[in-house]
Protein backbone atom coordinates (compact mmCIF):
# COMPACT_ATOMS: atom_id res chain seq x y z
CA UNK A 1 0.00 0.00 0.00
CA UNK A 2 1.42 3.65 -0.79
CA UNK A 3 0.00 6.76 0.80
CA UNK A 4 -0.28 10.02 -1.47
CA UNK A 5 2.45 11.98 -0.58
CA UNK A 6 0.90 15.00 0.95
CA UNK A 7 0.64 17.23 4.16
CA UNK A 8 -2.82 15.97 4.21
CA UNK A 9 -2.45 12.53 4.66
CA UNK A 10 -3.33 11.04 8.06
CA UNK A 11 -0.05 9.05 9.34
CA UNK A 12 -0.10 7.49 12.77
CA UNK A 13 2.72 6.20 15.05
CA UNK A 14 2.04 4.20 17.60
CA UNK A 15 5.05 4.02 19.92
CA UNK A 16 7.29 6.79 21.50
CA UNK A 17 10.69 5.35 21.47
CA UNK A 18 13.88 6.01 19.40
CA UNK A 19 12.30 3.92 16.43
CA UNK A 20 8.94 6.06 16.44
CA UNK A 21 10.60 9.17 17.18
CA UNK A 22 12.55 8.92 13.80
CA UNK A 23 10.09 7.89 11.87
CA UNK A 24 7.81 10.83 13.32
CA UNK A 25 10.74 13.20 12.46
CA UNK A 26 11.78 11.53 8.93
CA UNK A 27 7.63 11.99 7.48
CA UNK A 28 7.92 15.45 9.07
CA UNK A 29 11.33 16.40 7.15
CA UNK A 30 9.47 15.17 3.92
CA UNK A 31 6.63 17.91 4.64
CA UNK A 32 4.13 15.35 6.86
CA UNK A 33 2.60 16.29 9.94
CA UNK A 34 2.66 12.67 11.94
CA UNK A 35 1.05 12.10 15.02
CA UNK A 36 2.54 10.09 17.58
CA UNK A 37 0.80 7.86 20.60
CA UNK A 38 3.05 6.81 23.34
CA UNK A 39 1.51 4.80 26.30
CA UNK A 40 4.31 6.14 28.71
CA UNK A 41 6.54 9.46 28.16
CA UNK A 42 7.70 10.03 24.57
CA UNK A 43 11.96 9.34 24.45
CA UNK A 44 12.16 7.26 27.76
CA UNK A 45 11.80 3.08 28.05
CA UNK A 46 14.83 1.37 25.60
CA UNK A 47 16.44 4.46 24.41
CA UNK A 48 16.67 6.31 27.43
CA UNK A 49 18.68 3.25 28.85
CA UNK A 50 20.64 2.21 26.14
CA UNK A 51 24.18 3.30 25.71
CA UNK A 52 23.66 5.75 22.59
CA UNK A 53 26.66 3.90 20.70
CA UNK A 54 26.51 3.78 16.79
CA UNK A 55 28.65 1.04 16.65
CA UNK A 56 27.49 -0.50 13.26
CA UNK A 57 31.16 -1.53 12.29
CA UNK A 58 31.76 -2.94 15.48
CA UNK A 59 28.47 -4.89 15.42
CA UNK A 60 28.28 -6.04 11.96
CA UNK A 61 31.81 -7.43 12.22
CA UNK A 62 31.26 -9.29 15.70
CA UNK A 63 27.90 -10.93 14.90
CA UNK A 64 29.37 -11.64 11.33
CA UNK A 65 26.41 -10.12 9.78
CA UNK A 66 24.41 -10.66 6.27
CA UNK A 67 24.37 -8.15 3.67
CA UNK A 68 21.02 -6.46 4.63
CA UNK A 69 22.02 -6.10 8.15
CA UNK A 70 25.24 -4.54 6.72
CA UNK A 71 23.61 -2.28 4.87
CA UNK A 72 21.16 -1.26 7.46
CA UNK A 73 24.43 -0.48 9.83
CA UNK A 74 25.92 1.63 7.07
CA UNK A 75 22.95 3.84 6.26
CA UNK A 76 21.81 4.50 9.86
CA UNK A 77 25.68 5.63 10.47
CA UNK A 78 25.59 7.67 7.34
CA UNK A 79 21.77 8.98 8.47
CA UNK A 80 23.49 9.81 11.93
CA UNK A 81 25.89 12.04 9.98
CA UNK A 82 23.36 14.07 8.29
CA UNK A 83 20.72 14.23 11.13
CA UNK A 84 22.91 14.69 14.00
CA UNK A 85 23.97 18.44 11.37
CA UNK A 86 20.10 18.67 11.51
CA UNK A 87 19.69 18.31 15.21
CA UNK A 88 22.91 19.83 16.53
CA UNK A 89 25.91 17.83 17.47
CA UNK A 90 26.59 19.52 20.88
CA UNK A 91 22.42 19.36 21.43
CA UNK A 92 22.32 15.40 21.17
CA UNK A 93 26.44 14.79 22.50
CA UNK A 94 27.38 13.42 18.91
CA UNK A 95 30.77 12.56 17.99
CA UNK A 96 31.97 10.60 15.16
CA UNK A 97 34.86 9.38 17.10
CA UNK A 98 34.83 5.53 15.99
CA UNK A 99 35.15 2.38 17.94
CA UNK A 100 38.18 1.22 19.45
CA UNK A 101 38.63 -3.03 20.66
CA UNK A 102 41.32 -3.41 22.94
CA UNK A 103 42.70 -7.48 23.76
CA UNK A 104 45.23 -9.09 25.59
CA UNK A 105 46.50 -12.76 25.58
CA UNK A 106 46.42 -15.19 22.85
CA UNK A 107 42.26 -15.46 22.79
CA UNK A 108 41.92 -11.47 22.75
CA UNK A 109 44.38 -11.39 19.75
CA UNK A 110 42.38 -14.34 17.90
CA UNK A 111 39.45 -11.69 18.51
CA UNK A 112 41.07 -8.89 16.82
CA UNK A 113 41.74 -10.89 13.79
CA UNK A 114 38.19 -12.33 13.70
CA UNK A 115 37.05 -8.76 13.59
CA UNK A 116 39.24 -7.42 11.32
CA UNK A 117 38.52 -10.19 8.94
CA UNK A 118 34.78 -9.67 9.39
CA UNK A 119 34.51 -5.82 8.90
CA UNK A 120 37.69 -6.15 5.87
CA UNK A 121 34.63 -8.67 3.82
CA UNK A 122 32.34 -6.59 5.08
CA UNK A 123 33.63 -3.93 3.25
CA UNK A 124 34.11 -1.33 6.36
CA UNK A 125 37.46 0.30 6.93
CA UNK A 126 39.84 -1.08 9.74
CA UNK A 127 42.85 0.65 11.56
CA UNK A 128 45.30 -0.83 13.61
CA UNK A 129 46.51 1.42 16.58
CA UNK A 130 48.88 1.89 19.57
CA UNK A 131 46.88 0.80 22.59
CA UNK A 132 46.01 4.50 24.47
CA UNK A 133 47.32 5.71 27.51
CA UNK A 134 45.57 4.47 30.69
CA UNK A 135 43.81 1.49 28.81
CA UNK A 136 45.54 -2.33 29.39
CA UNK A 137 45.73 -3.96 26.49
CA UNK A 138 48.61 -5.78 23.86
CA UNK A 139 46.65 -4.49 21.12
CA UNK A 140 44.03 -2.44 19.36
CA UNK A 141 41.90 -1.85 16.60
CA UNK A 142 39.84 1.08 15.67
CA UNK A 143 37.02 1.45 13.46
CA UNK A 144 37.06 5.16 12.39
CA UNK A 145 33.51 5.42 11.02
CA UNK A 146 31.74 4.27 14.08
CA UNK A 147 30.12 7.04 16.54
CA UNK A 148 27.81 7.62 19.73
CA UNK A 149 25.43 9.97 21.26
CA UNK A 150 24.40 10.95 24.84
CA UNK A 151 20.80 8.99 24.50
CA UNK A 152 19.47 10.73 27.24
CA UNK A 153 20.17 14.47 25.28
CA UNK A 154 19.27 12.57 22.28
CA UNK A 155 14.95 12.03 23.48
CA UNK A 156 13.93 14.84 24.78
CA UNK A 157 15.09 16.91 22.15
CA UNK A 158 13.87 15.42 19.66
CA UNK A 159 10.74 15.51 21.06
CA UNK A 160 10.84 18.80 21.30
CA UNK A 161 11.59 19.25 18.05
CA UNK A 162 9.17 17.20 16.57
CA UNK A 163 7.06 19.12 18.71
CA UNK A 164 8.63 22.80 17.20
CA UNK A 165 7.79 21.12 13.23
CA UNK A 166 3.62 20.89 14.74
CA UNK A 167 4.08 16.77 15.20
CA UNK A 168 1.56 16.24 17.74
CA UNK A 169 2.98 13.80 20.98
CA UNK A 170 0.36 12.35 22.75
CA UNK A 171 1.77 10.60 25.91
CA UNK A 172 0.18 8.48 28.36
CA UNK A 173 -2.31 7.16 25.49
CA UNK A 174 -2.46 3.26 25.10
CA UNK A 175 -3.80 2.06 21.66
CA UNK A 176 -6.22 -0.56 22.64
CA UNK A 177 -6.66 -2.28 19.27
CA UNK A 178 -5.74 -0.88 14.96
CA UNK A 179 -8.98 -1.87 13.48
CA UNK A 180 -9.14 -1.70 9.16
CA UNK A 181 -11.69 -0.35 7.20
CA UNK A 182 -13.01 -2.20 4.21
CA UNK A 183 -13.31 1.00 2.59
CA UNK A 184 -9.75 1.88 2.95
CA UNK A 185 -7.78 3.63 5.87
CA UNK A 186 -7.42 2.28 9.51
CA UNK A 187 -8.87 3.64 13.02
CA UNK A 188 -6.61 3.49 16.37
CA UNK A 189 -8.85 2.77 19.38
CA UNK A 190 -8.37 3.77 23.10
CA UNK A 191 -10.35 4.35 25.76
CA UNK A 192 -13.26 4.45 24.07
CA UNK A 193 -12.39 6.28 21.49
CA UNK A 194 -11.26 5.72 17.20
CA UNK A 195 -9.49 8.15 15.18
CA UNK A 196 -9.36 7.58 11.60
CA UNK A 197 -6.07 7.84 9.47
CA UNK A 198 -4.67 6.59 6.59
CA UNK A 199 -1.68 4.00 7.78
CA UNK A 200 -0.01 3.42 11.19
CA UNK A 201 3.42 2.72 12.03
CA UNK A 202 3.74 0.22 14.90
CA UNK A 203 7.07 1.12 16.28
CA UNK A 204 6.52 -0.58 20.23
CA UNK A 205 9.23 -1.85 21.80
CA UNK A 206 9.08 -5.22 23.82
CA UNK A 207 5.42 -5.13 24.84
CA UNK A 208 4.25 -5.05 21.41
CA UNK A 209 0.91 -5.91 22.19
CA UNK A 210 -2.06 -5.98 19.32
CA UNK A 211 -0.45 -9.25 17.79
CA UNK A 212 -3.59 -9.98 15.93
CA UNK A 213 -2.48 -7.31 13.28
CA UNK A 214 0.33 -9.95 12.28
CA UNK A 215 1.78 -12.87 13.36
CA UNK A 216 5.49 -11.39 13.41
CA UNK A 217 4.60 -9.32 16.51
CA UNK A 218 4.59 -12.41 18.76
CA UNK A 219 7.51 -13.05 17.72
CA UNK A 220 9.70 -10.31 20.00
CA UNK A 221 11.57 -11.18 22.51
CA UNK A 222 12.44 -8.64 25.49
CA UNK A 223 16.25 -9.15 25.95
CA UNK A 224 16.61 -7.16 29.95
CA UNK A 225 20.31 -5.55 29.97
CA UNK A 226 21.80 -4.00 32.98
CA UNK A 227 24.16 -1.15 33.33
CA UNK A 228 26.08 1.62 35.41
CA UNK A 229 27.79 5.06 35.17
CA UNK A 230 30.82 6.16 37.23
CA UNK A 231 32.20 9.69 37.92
CA UNK A 232 35.83 9.71 36.83
CA UNK A 233 36.70 13.23 35.95
CA UNK A 234 40.69 12.40 35.21
CA UNK A 235 39.85 9.94 32.60
CA UNK A 236 39.10 10.85 28.97
CA UNK A 237 37.86 8.50 26.63
CA UNK A 238 38.44 9.62 22.83
CA UNK A 239 36.25 7.54 21.38
CA UNK A 240 33.58 4.06 22.48
CA UNK A 241 35.59 1.34 24.06
CA UNK A 242 34.43 -2.20 22.85
CA UNK A 243 36.41 -4.78 24.26
CA UNK A 244 34.88 -8.61 24.57
CA UNK A 245 33.36 -8.37 27.34
CA UNK A 246 32.49 -4.91 28.14
CA UNK A 247 31.96 -1.11 26.50
CA UNK A 248 32.76 1.98 28.10
CA UNK A 249 31.49 5.10 26.50
CA UNK A 250 31.91 8.59 27.63
CA UNK A 251 28.85 11.51 27.40
CA UNK A 252 29.76 14.98 27.14
CA UNK A 253 29.33 15.59 31.37
CA UNK A 254 32.14 13.26 31.15
CA UNK A 255 30.06 10.27 32.72
CA UNK A 256 31.12 6.87 31.87
CA UNK A 257 28.87 4.88 31.11
CA UNK A 258 29.14 0.92 31.26
CA UNK A 259 27.37 -2.11 29.50
CA UNK A 260 25.98 -4.03 29.53
CA UNK A 261 24.37 -7.48 30.75
CA UNK A 262 21.66 -9.38 28.71
CA UNK A 263 19.13 -11.77 29.45
CA UNK A 264 17.38 -13.08 26.80
CA UNK A 265 13.32 -13.41 27.88
CA UNK A 266 13.39 -11.31 30.99
CA UNK A 267 11.06 -8.24 31.02
CA UNK A 268 11.82 -7.01 34.68
CA UNK A 269 13.37 -4.01 35.67
CA UNK A 270 15.30 -5.55 38.82
CA UNK A 271 19.17 -5.20 39.19
CA UNK A 272 21.38 -8.15 39.55
CA UNK A 273 24.39 -6.31 41.93
CA UNK A 274 26.60 -9.59 41.09
CA UNK A 275 26.01 -8.51 37.38
CA UNK A 276 26.75 -5.01 37.96
CA UNK A 277 29.92 -5.71 39.90
CA UNK A 278 31.20 -7.85 37.08
CA UNK A 279 30.63 -5.25 34.71
CA UNK A 280 32.87 -3.10 36.58
CA UNK A 281 35.85 -5.76 36.96
CA UNK A 282 35.70 -5.66 33.36
CA UNK A 283 35.52 -2.39 33.24
CA UNK A 284 38.48 -1.53 35.82
CA UNK A 285 40.66 -5.02 34.16
CA UNK A 286 40.65 -2.67 30.77
CA UNK A 287 40.89 1.33 32.53
CA UNK A 288 42.41 0.74 36.21
CA UNK A 289 41.68 4.81 36.74
CA UNK A 290 38.35 3.87 37.23
CA UNK A 291 38.87 1.99 40.39
CA UNK A 292 37.81 4.17 43.31
CA UNK A 293 35.58 5.91 40.80
CA UNK A 294 32.11 7.30 42.37
CA UNK A 295 29.18 4.86 40.92
CA UNK A 296 26.36 7.44 39.44
CA UNK A 297 23.74 5.09 38.82
CA UNK A 298 22.79 1.78 38.11
CA UNK A 299 20.08 0.81 35.89
CA UNK A 300 18.38 -2.02 34.05
CA UNK A 301 16.34 -1.83 30.71
CA UNK A 302 14.55 -3.85 28.08
CA UNK A 303 15.34 -4.22 24.34
CA UNK A 304 13.20 -5.47 21.88
CA UNK A 305 14.73 -8.64 20.26
CA UNK A 306 13.25 -11.21 18.20
CA UNK A 307 13.44 -14.75 17.88
CA UNK A 308 15.57 -14.40 15.04
CA UNK A 309 17.67 -11.78 15.83
CA UNK A 310 16.67 -9.63 12.77
CA UNK A 311 14.76 -6.51 12.85
CA UNK A 312 10.52 -6.72 11.58
CA UNK A 313 10.49 -4.09 9.39
CA UNK A 314 7.45 -3.67 6.63
CA UNK A 315 3.91 -3.61 6.09
CA UNK A 316 1.78 -5.71 7.71
CA UNK A 317 -0.73 -8.30 7.43
CA UNK A 318 -2.97 -5.94 7.79
CA UNK A 319 -3.21 -3.06 4.95
CA UNK A 320 -1.74 0.54 6.24
CA UNK A 321 -0.19 -1.13 9.26
CA UNK A 322 3.95 -0.97 8.58
CA UNK A 323 5.99 -2.77 11.33
CA UNK A 324 9.07 -1.41 12.85
CA UNK A 325 9.80 -3.26 15.56
CA UNK A 326 12.76 -5.75 17.13
CA UNK A 327 15.69 -3.41 16.64
CA UNK A 328 17.37 -4.89 20.09
CA UNK A 329 20.67 -3.28 20.83
CA UNK A 330 21.04 -0.92 18.21
CA UNK A 331 18.02 0.63 18.36
CA UNK A 332 19.51 4.01 18.29
CA UNK A 333 21.74 3.42 15.09
CA UNK A 334 19.61 1.94 12.88
CA UNK A 335 16.00 4.43 13.70
CA UNK A 336 17.27 6.76 11.26
CA UNK A 337 17.77 4.42 8.68
CA UNK A 338 14.52 2.28 9.21
CA UNK A 339 12.59 5.91 9.17
CA UNK A 340 13.88 6.58 5.55
CA UNK A 341 12.92 3.73 4.14
CA UNK A 342 9.46 3.31 5.90
CA UNK A 343 8.79 6.49 4.50
CA UNK A 344 10.01 5.82 1.06
CA UNK A 345 7.88 2.69 1.01
CA UNK A 346 4.47 4.48 2.40
CA UNK A 347 5.04 7.28 0.21
CA UNK A 348 6.75 5.61 -2.61
CA UNK A 349 6.14 2.00 -2.56
CA UNK A 350 9.64 1.19 -2.29
CA UNK A 351 10.12 -2.46 -0.81
CA UNK A 352 12.45 -2.96 2.03
CA UNK A 353 14.82 -5.56 1.94
CA UNK A 354 13.04 -9.28 2.11
CA UNK A 355 15.12 -10.37 4.86
CA UNK A 356 13.57 -8.04 7.39
CA UNK A 357 9.85 -8.80 6.36
CA UNK A 358 7.31 -9.66 8.71
CA UNK A 359 6.58 -12.50 6.45
CA UNK A 360 9.38 -15.07 7.52
CA UNK A 361 7.31 -15.40 10.58
CA UNK A 362 4.12 -16.51 9.09
CA UNK A 363 2.80 -20.21 10.08
CA UNK A 364 3.70 -22.51 7.22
Amino acid sequence: MTVKSTSRARIAIVGGGIAGLACAYELSRRGMQPTVFESARAGRGALWASGGMLAGVFESAESGADKAVVGLARRGLACWRDWSTDLGRDAIGYRAAGSLSPASGKAGRDWLERLEDAARRQGFRVEHVPVPDGLVADAALRFPDDGELDNRLLGPHLVAALRERGVDIHENRTVDSIDIRPSGGIDLRFAGMALPFDAAILATGHDAGLAPIDPAISAIVPVKGEMLSLREAAVGLDACVRARSVYMSQKPDRRIVIGASSWFGANDLAIDDSAISRLRRHAEALLPQLAGATELERWAGIRPGTKDGLPILGESRAPGVFLALGLYRNGVLYSPAVAEMLADTILNGRPFPSGFSPRRFDER
